[in-house]
């Protein structure tokens, strides 16, 4: 399925890139829930997600993270110390709807499907911890709504295996390129995969950027990315865990506009003249040109004729076959050449 529709808005073929705005580490209760949400909507974003987790379903506690954003530092902890409320997670669900704004989660477990459930979500989105976990695609496939599946840490052979399990219900299928470190290095984004995982596919596929910058992003949907997500971060809220690698919406609103210049610009991939070449093909080509009048019964030679601009005289290939004949009329110094001035 080349296009996917979440909410009216279509995402993948010859539509504009979809955007959507990771808050889920940058923003602690409904104010700065509605805060960012408020940011998000002013820079033209399609869509928002958090995240829906609880420490003790997500991992082991002697389990450790090390990464540059956060350093050495035991993951149930830091999730412990950001689970989300449940209660703030419906607030923000009701506040993005009253704004007409899509919003969705991403669970971490199969427990958070219960509560999710109850969002009434227009799409799942899917992280990359959970790309292989096919019990659990399944489950949210049944709900028979889009799902943006990220794809950090996987292999085409696991994607495959992961795109067939929720084949079996439906094909409302997006797939997010994606590098699961944070931040995530410039000479590991490998961003030439996208265009290969859209004609492998067959589906919809976006970029999750993990990288500081707009450059990635931009990069991303040169190459045909069809979504394009970010963490985002705004002023007055929290700086969580992902901040580092957050757009601010000056940030984000650059990469929205710049979308549109760029999916202009990549066009349909037939390489013929543009409408305005086509106007300029008369005067900035070139052509046969005299150099000098020219009487009737005058050979053309080298030194009486030249290949310069204008273009709209006899194209330069034919310019050897023209030397040696004869110019059937006068022809003035500085005219492009037409057949009929020659016998």
């Amino acid at each position: 399925m080349e296009q996917v529709i979440i909410d009216n808005k279509i995402i993948g073929k010859n539509a504009n890139t979809y955007f959507i705005a990771e808050i889920g580490g940058n923003f602690n209760g409904f104010d700065e829930g509605k805060n960012i949400i408020d940011a998000g909507i002013k820079v033209d974003i399609d869509a928002i997600k958090f995240q829906t987790f609880e420490a003790d379903t997500v991992t082991i506690k002697n389990n450790m993270f090390d990464m540059d954003s956060i350093g050495k530092i035991s993951q149930y902890d830091l999730f412990k110390q950001i689970e989300p409320d449940k209660k703030v997670q419906h607030q923000i669900v009701e506040y993005a709807n009253q704004k007409n704004i899509s919003i969705y989660s991403a669970p971490s477990h199969m427990k958070d499907l219960e509560i999710m459930a109850k969002f009434n979500m227009p799409a799942w989105k899917i992280g990359s911890d959970l790309a292989i976990h096919v019990p659990l695609l399944e489950e949210v496939a049944k709900f028979n709504k889009p799902i943006i599946l990220s794809t950090g840490m996987c292999s085409l052979k696991e994607i495959e295996l992961s795109l067939n399990a929720i084949a079996k219900y439906h094909e409302q299928i997006v797939l997010l390129h994606c590098i699961s470190d944070y931040p995530a290095k410039d000479d590991e984004q490998n961003l030439s995969v996208i265009p290969k995982m859209k004609k492998y596919f067959g589906v919809p596929v976006g970029f999750s950027d993990h990288t500081i910058g707009a450059e990635m992003s931009l990069a991303a949907i040169a190459l045909g990315a069809d979504v394009i997500e970010r963490h985002f971060w705004c002023e007055g809220n929290t700086k969580g865990s992902d901040f580092i690698l957050s757009s601010t919406p000056q940030e984000l609103e650059y990469i929205i506009k710049q979308s549109k210049r760029i999916k202009q610009a990549l066009g349909n991939g037939i390489k013929q003249p543009s409408l305005h070449e086509r106007k300029n093909l008369k005067t900035n080509r070139i052509s046969v040109v005299s150099l000098q009048n020219i009487k009737a019964g005058e050979i053309f030679t080298e030194a009486n004729i030249d290949v310069r601009r204008p273009g709209y005289g006899i194209a330069p290939i034919h310019f050897n076959n023209i030397i040696g004949k004869i110019a059937k009329q006068n022809i003035e110094a500085e005219t492009p050449l037409k057949w009929e001035f020659i016998k």
